[in-house]
C-alpha cells in the first residue's frame, strides 16, 4: 500500500456554475466531473485474468488509472484495491485523502499530483506483473487469485459499503478482466444454461446491495478474458444487459457498463 502522503481533505465544489456530479467519461473506466469537483472514488481491480496475460494486465492498469484520474487532479478520497478469487481479501494499493487545490492554496496542480500518479501507476504495474521491481507485491497479488474465478459481485458490494460512509460526490469503478462469477451467482454458466437476463439481473442486484447516494457505479472490461480470448458477442451483450439492469436496481444515480478497457 502506498504511504499516506496527503492530509485529510474532502471538499465540495465551488467557483463553477456546473453542478458537482460524477458521470462516466469518454474512455473506459474514466470519471467525468467539473474540474473543481472533488470526488471520492473506490476502484476495485480484478487481477485474476490480468496475471495470466501481460497485455490484458496493461489494459487493466490503464483503466484503473483513468478511474483514479479525476480524484488525483480534483481531490477527494481515493481507495484502490486489487482482488482475486475472494473479494474480501484485497491488496490495498491506496486509501487516503487527496487535497483539493483550494486546500493546498494552489491555482494549478504540480509535483504532488504527478508524484501520486506515478506512484499509483508503478504500484499497479508491479502488482499485476507488468513490471518486476517489487516481486513481493506481485506474489501477494498472485496468492489472492488462487487460480479461481473472481467474486466481482462481492467486490462491488464491498466498495459500495465503503462509499456509504463518505459524503459529497462518490464514484465506484469495477475493472473486470475475467469470466463473471460469484460464490452465489455464476453469470456465464447461468446464461449458457438459458436463464433469463431479467432473472439474473434481479439476483445480481441483490448481491450488489444498495448504492443510494452514489453518483456513479460503472464496470469496465465485461467479458474480457486472458489470452485474447473473447466471449461471443451475444454472451457479452447479455452480460452488459444484466449488469446495467442490476446496477439500476441499486439506486445509483448513474450506471455505466462497457466491454472495453
Amino acid at each position: 500500500m502506498l504511504g499516506a502522503v496527503f492530509a485529510l481533505a474532502i471538499a465540495g465544489c465551488g467557483g463553477s456554475d456546473e453542478p458537482c456530479a460524477a458521470e462516466p467519461g469518454g474512455a473506459p473506466g474514466s470519471v467525468d466531473a467539473p474540474a473543481n469537483c472533488a470526488v471520492s472514488s473506490v476502484i476495485a481491480i480484478d487481477a485474476t485474468g490480468a496475471l495470466q496475460d501481460r497485455a490484458l494486465a496493461r489494459d487493466v492498469s490503464s483503466a484503473a488509472m483513468r478511474a483514479a484520474e479525476h480524484t488525483i487532479t480534483a481531490g477527494g478520497h481515493l481507495r484502490m484495491v486489487i482482488f482475486g478469487g475472494d473479494a474480501n481479501a484485497v491488496e490495498v494499493v491506496y486509501d487516503d485523502d487527496v487535497p483539493t487545490l483550494e486546500e493546498q492554496d494552489e491555482t494549478r496542480r504540480g509535483p504532488v499530483e504527478q508524484s501520486l500518479r506515478t506512484a499509483l501507476g508503478t504500484t499497479l504495474d508491479n502488482a499485476l506483473g507488468i513490471e518486476r521491481a517489487d516481486r513481493a507485491l506481485t506474489t501477494r497479488v498472485r496468492e489472492l487469485s488462487g487460480g479461481g474465478m473472481s467474486d466481482i459481485a462481492r467486490a462491488v458490494r464491498n466498495a459500495l459499503r465503503v462509499l456509504s460512509s463518505r459524503g459529497g460526490v462518490k464514484a465506484m469503478t469495477l475493472v473486470s478482466d475475467g469470466a463473471q462469477a460469484s460464490d452465489q451467482l455464476m453469470l456465464a454458466r447461468r446464461i449458457a444454461a438459458g436463464d433469463s437476463a431479467a432473472s439474473l439481473a434481479d439476483q445480481l442486484a441483490e448481491l450488489l446491495g444498495k448504492a443510494n447516494g452514489v453518483d456513479l457505479v460503472q464496470v469496465a472490461g465485461l467479458g474480457r478474458l486472458p489470452g485474447r480470448v473473447n466471449q461471443s458477442a451475444s454472451r457479452t451483450d447479455e452480460l452488459v444487459e444484466i449488469w446495467m439492469a442490476a446496477c439500476e436496481q441499486t439506486g445509483a444515480k448513474r450506471c455505466a457498463t462497457t466491454t472495453e478497457l
